[in-house]
C-alpha cells in the first residue's frame, strides 16, 4: 500500500509593482501615492484557500489461489472559475461598447463603437468553484498463473469504478444580456467530462 498527500496555497503579491507602473490598461487607471498613474490593481494581491490532494494505490495476492486485487484512488480539489491567473479559466464578460459608452460616456482606449470589450468579472477575491472534489477510484482483479520461469497475468480493469461525470472543462464566457436577464446564458457549463466507467481484458507475461 501507499498512499500520498499534498496540502498547500499560493499567495501571490504584485500590487506594489502594479500600482507602479505609469501605464493604463483598457482605460482603468488608479492614483498612486506618488502621482503616477497606473493600472487598476484589482486582483494583485492573489490568496488561494488550502487545498488538499490524496493520491494512493494498494495490492494484495490472496493466498493458495493467486489472485491479484489492487486499486488506485485519486481525490483533488475542485475546480476554479475565474481565479485570474494563466492555468484557470477566466470568467470572461463580453460587453459591446455601446453599452459601455452609454454608462461612462466614452469607450475604451482603442475601442470601436461596434465592437465588444472582454471584462473579467471574477478575480482572488471572489473565486468561483465549478464543483465539488474530484474523485475516482480504479480496480484491477487478475488470476496469477505460473509455468516454470514466466508469470502470466489474466485480468480484469474496471476504470473508473463508480463511473463518476465531473466536468473538465467549462463555458467561460459570460454572455452579454440587457439587465442581465439571461444570468450569462451557458456560463459555467460542462463542455466535456471524465471518461465513463469501462472495462477492459488485460493479459500480461512475465519472462
Amino acid at each position: 500500500m501507499q498512499v500520498g498527500t499534498s496540502t498547500g496555497r499560493a499567495v501571490v503579491d504584485n500590487c506594489a509593482t502594479v500600482t507602479q507602473l505609469d501605464t493604463s490598461v483598457q482605460g482603468f487607471a488608479a492614483a498612486t501615492p506618488n502621482g503616477l498613474t497606473g493600472p487598476n490593481p484589482r486582483g494583485c494581491r492573489s490568496v488561494d484557500p488550502f487545498e488538499t490532494t490524496v493520491r494512493g494505490l494498494a495490492s494484495y495476492t490472496i493466498p493458495k489461489v493467486d489472485v491479484l486485487v489492487a486499486a488506485t484512488l485519486r481525490s483533488q480539489p475542485p475546480v476554479q472559475l475565474g481565479a485570474g491567473d494563466a492555468n484557470v479559466a477566466s470568467a470572461v464578460w463580453n460587453v459591446p461598447n455601446a453599452e459601455i459608452f452609454a454608462a461612462l460616456g466614452h469607450l475604451p482606449a482603442g475601442a470601436v463603437l461596434t465592437g465588444n470589450t472582454p471584462i473579467q468579472i471574477t478575480d482572488s477575491e471572489h473565486r468561483v468553484y465549478a464543483n465539488e472534489r474530484r474523485t475516482q477510484i480504479d480496480m484491477r482483479f487478475a488470476k496469477i498463473i505460473r509455468l516454470g520461469r514466466t508469470r502470466s497475468d489474466i485480468g480484469v480493469d474496471l476504470n473508473n469504478l463508480f463511473n463518476t461525470n465531473y466536468a473538465t472543462g467549462y463555458n467561460t464566457t459570460y454572455a452579454f444580456s440587457a439587465g442581465n436577464t439571461a444570468n450569462g446564458a451557458t456560463w459555467a457549463n460542462p463542455t466535456s467530462i471524465y471518461g465513463p466507467r469501462f472495462v477492459r481484458i488485460n493479459y500480461t507475461l512475465n519472462f
